[in-house]
This record gives structure tokens, sequence and C-alpha cells, in this order.
């Protein structure tokens, strides 16, 4: 009696559905070599899954020289993986200023108009070590 070849399943993880706009449920099963999905798939809720990932990683900000501020995971292999599938979105500094502006705007001012001269005192400090830097390069 001839022998079968080994049946090589590898554990996945996915997006149910990948074109959703929003994700709600990921599958986990095994696929075979060629990828075709192998016994049950396992739903799993998208908010329990992405609490458990993510809440074992650290993000900070990184912002760029040209004032593009973008999401940056502790875990190096993480960040180049997110960057390589573009899924760490850069947003330009003005544009963040101006929809904190836009979010604050209804609010009162007992309780926003700190909060405008801390940011407006944070761009100042800002302002003036670019400008510094800017000096320093062109000496």
């Amino acid at each position: 009696m001839a022998k079968c070849p080994p049946i090589i399943l590898t554990p996945f993880f996915q997006l149910r559905d990948e074109d959703a706009v929003e994700q709600r449920m990921y599958v986990a099963g095994f696929a075979d070599e060629a990828g075709e999905a192998w016994g049950t798939l396992i739903p799993l809720d998208a908010k329990m899954v992405e609490q458990a990932v993510l809440g074992h990683q650290t993000f900070t900000v990184w912002c760029n020289s040209d004032g593009r501020i973008q999401p940056q995971p502790n875990s190096d292999d993480l960040y180049e993986e997110l960057l390589e599938k573009g899924q760490l979105k850069e947003t330009p500094l003005d544009e963040l200023v101006a929809e904190a502006i836009e979010q604050g705007k209804n609010e009162p001012n007992d309780d926003i108009l700190d909060m405008f001269e801390t940011l407006h005192d944070r761009l100042v400090r800002a302002q003036g070590m670019v400008v510094d830097e800017i000096a320093r390069r062109r000496r």
C-alpha cells in the first residue's frame, strides 16, 4: 500500500470580510499549502480581538521633519509591517490642529479656553524650535 504524502496545515487569522468598511469579525483556522481552509473556521468578534492584540502593544507618536504625524508601535517589526501595508496613516500637524479647533468649537469657554491657550503656547514653542533649527542649518 502506497503511503500518502502528509498534508501540511498552517494556522491563519484574517478578517472575515476584507472589503468591508467596518470590520466586525475575524476568522481563525487552518489552511493547506494552496491556501485552502480546512475544517471549521472559528469566528472571533473584532472588538475582542483588537483589545487582546492591541492591549499588549504600546504606540507612540512620530513627527516627521515636514510636520506629518503618525502612530508608531514600539515594536520595530510591527512598525515595518504596518508601514508596508499602509496602515500607519500620516496626518499633517495643521490638520490635527484644525480638527482640535473644530471639535472644541461648541464647548463652553470655561471648559475649552485654557486648553486652546495651552495648545497655542505649545505651538509657539514648537515654532521657535523649528526657526532655531532652520537658522542653525543655514549658518
